[in-house]
């Protein structure tokens, strides 16, 4: 149960810096919006038009880059969850061998340790910057 909670208390760590790591795509934006629209705006009659359009481009272009983002860190989870599930198992099959005897399935064991591993997450999410 220790060990499921470790592993559980890692893995949230690990998400919170995946999270925490996460580039802001809106600064850019943000000063590309601003640069052009600045430069635009003393074209007379021509400012506004330009500037509608520099806000589409500027928008457009965030939202892509927010969805790159966001792909990147759910594959970067998705990994996390995968080492986490083998570790779990790892830890099941090391308890039963220790254990000899026990009456207890492999399923049984393995459920035991993940929610020890959720107790550890839910602890971790305590941690500076969660």
């Amino acid at each position: 149960m220790r060990a499921g909670n470790t592993v559980g208390f890692l893995e949230q760590a690990r998400y919170q810096a995946l999270e925490t790591d996460k580039d802001d795509p809106s600064w850019d934006a943000k000063w590309m919006y601003h640069g052009f629209g600045s430069i635009v705006n003393f074209a007379p009659g021509v400012g506004d038009l330009a500037q509608r359009g520099i806000d589409a481009v500027a928008y457009e272009w965030q939202t892509q880059e927010q969805d790159r983002i966001d792909n990147i860190q759910a594959r970067d989870n998705q990994k996390v969850f995968e080492g986490r599930e083998r570790q779990l198992q790892a830890l099941a099959d090391e308890w039963a061998k220790a254990n000899p005897g026990h009456s207890k399935t492999r399923y049984t064991i393995t459920d035991e340790i993940n929610g020890a591993a959720y107790n550890g997450n839910d602890r971790a999410k305590g941690l500076a910057g969660g």
